[in-house]
This record gives structure tokens, C-alpha cells and sequence, in this order.
């Protein structure tokens, strides 16, 4: 079972790998390193805010759904989740507002701009919703199947829509989020309708407990795993400029997504059935976390071989001409996102353990580390220092989440043996 959810998942996952290169390649094509630059910036604040506001109501969906019975629970569960967001969202728009306006005010962002935000937005926290039902059910081919159109779609409809309406950040992101919002209304149709609500009274009372004392340490890491991954772009805009943004973002998303895919594979494929494993109190649960980590540190190595000997192949034939001076920086990218790819495991280990306060820990480390090395590289050594610090701060990242991993699944072990 386990290989044949690797081989369907593995087929998607090139599927949604291969779009998004190609989308990469079409639009680097069609806008110039600064406007690229600009857009990525604007998507990064969409997805600071889906990260703080959806991902960890989700984290809550897809650690306890096994726990909750099957599929009689399932429509509980699911909206338990709905609420939790809805929890979230209240109690976070008090400070969005506000920065909002600060923003528009000092002419970060216009008007135009904080509503395609918040389309995106919406948008992605339906799709994330949606993808996380079918995650936790493993029903890969429909999964798959909509991640697929996201890759392919929403670069091709940009494309199509910066060549007609103009090179504009706003034309980028309005299209990003009308494919998407496309996508959701076509593919909702096709999945499972949920059945109804039983017995939700106090039972969903007190699933909504759990889910809130499980992702409260998560809200943080939102903005922190945001910090980690995006903030060196940020850094770039004050210390360098938006071109070199667009640059830096090309290439780093060029290096990164490899990793990124075989990491997704990965736990798309044996992280349902390593919870469940866990959940059961079998031994199988160390098999599959062996294969786990053998599959993405054996991956990695090979996918950092092949850019440090091929970038500017890979640059030439990927990128468009104005962005293919950055290709130097990949290799450095490609070895952090391998040393990630490893964090992600050890992450995923806590969160099985219910050690969501080591997971925020890890997080918070890694958004220091992110800043407090990055930066001073970028200040000495630009975009090859940018890409030179990505390696040493996901580095310590991994060490520091790794013991915190041995030390959650070893206290859990220890309460184990004196039940």
C-alpha cells in the first residue's frame, strides 16, 4: 500500500513540479527581475497570513483525524476545523487592520493591492482546507489532480494576462487568484459530500478544546516560519533592490522546489500511515520513519550533486534571459532545502508526540537564525551571501530540531512503559 501511494502521489508530484518550473520559465519570460521581485513580495504577505491564520487548524485536522474514528466522525471533525479558523481569523483581525492601513499610508501597498491579498487569501485557505481533507483521507488522485491545476494553472493564466493587460504585479496576483478561486468552485464539486453531524454536541465541544490547546503554540509559527523563508527577500528589497529581489526569487525557486517536491512525496505518502502506525502502538512506525529520512536525505544529496555541476544549464534552459546571471546561487539554495527537507521529518515527529510546543521552539530558532545570518550576510556579500547563509541557518535548524524530535518521541516512549 505504502509503495503504491508513493508511486501515485511521486507521479503528481513531477506533474505539479514540472508546472511550476514551467510557469517560472514563462514568467520570467514576460516580466523583468523587478516586477518579479514586487509580485513576490505581495504573494509573501497572502501566504504569511495563510500560515498564521489556516495551516495551524490543519496541522490540528491531520494529527488528529485518525484519532476521531473514520469517516461516521469525519463531518465533526471538518467543522471543528472551520471554527477553529473562524476563531483564528476574529481574533487576528485587530492587528491586521491596522497594519493594513500603516502600510497604504507609508505607500508599501495600494488599495488594489490589499484586496488581491486577501482574495489570495481566501482562495488559498479554501483550496489548503480542502487538500488537507483529502491528505488526511489519502485520497491522492484527487489531491493530486488539484495541485496539478494549481501549478499549471495559475503561471499560464499570468502569463496570458501580463501579455494582454501590461507587465503589472497587480495583473500577477489577480490571476493567480482567479484561477484559483476557478479551480476551488470546479474541483468542491467532486469531492465526497461529508456525512451529516450525529451526535457533534459535546463531543464537538471538546474536539474544539483539543484543537485549540493543540494549535495555540502554532499561531506563532506562522509569522516565525514565514520569517524563516521569506525574509531574506525582504532583506534584499531594503539592503539591495526590488531587481535583485526578482532575481534571487527566480533562482531560489528554481533550487528549492526539487527539495521541496521530494519532501512533499514523501510525507504526502508515509505520514498518514506513520500516524496511524503510531495511533496503533506499532513497530512499523520506526520502519516508516527510516524510509522516511533514507528517501529524502539520499534525494537531497542528489539533487544538490546535480546543481552544483549543472546551474547554468539548468539556468539557461529554465530561466528567462534576464535572470540567468543568478545561477551561481543555486547550489547554495539546493543545500538548504536539502537540510530542510530533513527538518520537516523531525517536525512531523513532534507533531505526532503532541510536542507542539518543541515544534514552535524548532520554528522560532530558525526565524532568529534566518536574520541574524542572513543578514549581515546580504549586507557584505549581496545575493551571494543571501544564498550562502540559506545552508547554515536551515543547518542549525535541523540539529536543533532533531534533538528536540528524540527528545518528545523518548518522554512519550517513557510514559508509555509505566502505563
Amino acid at each position: 500500500m505504502l509503495r503504491w501511494d508513493l508511486c501515485v502521489v511521486g507521479a503528481f508530484q513531477v506533474g505539479s513540479a514540472l508546472g511550476q518550473v514551467v510557469g517560472v520559465r514563462l514568467l520570467t519570460e514576460v516580466l523583468t527581475p523587478a516586477v518579479f521581485g514586487e509580485a513576490s513580495l505581495l504573494m509573501g504577505a497572502a501566504a504569511l497570513m495563510t500560515s498564521t491564520l489556516v495551516n495551524p487548524s490543519l496541522q490540528a485536522l491531520l494529527r488528529h483525524y485518525p484519532a476521531e474514528g473514520g469517516a461516521e466522525n469525519r463531518a465533526i471533525v471538518e467543522a471543528v476545523t472551520v471554527k477553529n479558523i473562524g476563531w483564528a481569523v476574529k481574533a487576528a483581525l485587530p492587528v491586521c487592520l491596522p497594519l493594513s492601513v500603516v502600510a497604504f499610508l507609508v505607500g508599501w501597498v495600494t488599495p488594489l493591492d490589499v484586496l488581491l491579498i486577501a482574495a489570495l487569501v481566501g482562495v488559498d485557505g479554501l483550496r489548503m482546507f480542502q487538500t488537507a481533507i483529502l491528505n488526511a483521507t489519502r485520497q491522492h488522485r484527487w489531491y493530486g489532480i488539484w495541485q496539478n491545476g494549481e501549478a499549471w494553472g495559475r503561471p499560464i493564466v499570468a502569463y496570458g494576462a501580463v501579455t494582454i493587460l501590461g507587465v503589472q504585479a497587480d495583473v500577477v496576483l489577480a490571476s493567480f487568484a482567479a484561477t484559483s478561486g476557478v479551480l476551488y468552485l470546479m474541483l468542491r464539486r467532486k469531492m465526497p459530500a461529508s456525512p451529516p453531524v450525529l451526535h457533534g454536541g459535546s463531543e464537538a465541544q471538546e474536539l474544539l478544546g483539543i484543537f485549540k490547546r493543540y494549535t495555540l503554540p502554532l499561531i506563532p509559527i506562522g509569522l516565525i516560519g514565514w520569517t524563516s523563508n521569506m525574509a531574506d527577500r525582504y532583506m534584499i528589497g531594503g539592503l539591495l533592490s526590488s531587481k535583485d529581489v526578482g532575481t534571487y526569487v527566480a533562482v531560489y525557486g528554481l533550487a528549492s522546489r526539487p527539495a521541496l517536491m521530494l519532501s512533499s512525496i514523501a510525507e504526502t505518502a508515509i505520514r498518514p500511515a506513520y500516524y496511524e502506525a503510531l495511533r496503533r502502538r506499532s513497530g512499523a512506525s520506526k520502519k516508516y520513519l527510516s524510509a522516511w529520512f533514507l528517501i529524502s536525505a539520499l534525494g537531497s544529496a542528489a539533487l544538490w550533486a546535480g546543481f552544483a555541476i549543472f546551474h547554468e544549464e539548468v539556468a539557461s534552459l529554465l530561466l528567462g534571459p534576464a535572470f540567468r546571471d543568478g545561477a551561481y546561487l543555486a547550489p547554495w539554495i539546493a543545500a538548504g532545502y536539502g537540510l530542510l527537507a530533513l527538518t520537516h521529518i523531525t517536525t512531523r515527529i513532534c507533531f505526532a508526540h503532541d510536542a507542539t510546543k518543541s515544534v514552535l521552539l524548532s520554528e522560532a530558532a530558525g526565524a532568529v537564525l534566518s536574520v541574524v545570518v542572513g543578514f549581515p550576510m546580504i549586507y557584505f556579500y549581496g545575493l551571494e551571501g543571501a544564498a550562502m547563509a540559506v545552508p547554515l541557518y536551515f543547518g542549525m535548524q535541523f540539529l536543533l530540531s532533531a534533538y528536540l524530535a528524540q527528545r518528545a518521541s523518548g518522554a512519550r516512549l517513557i510514559m508509555r512503559d509505566w502505563q
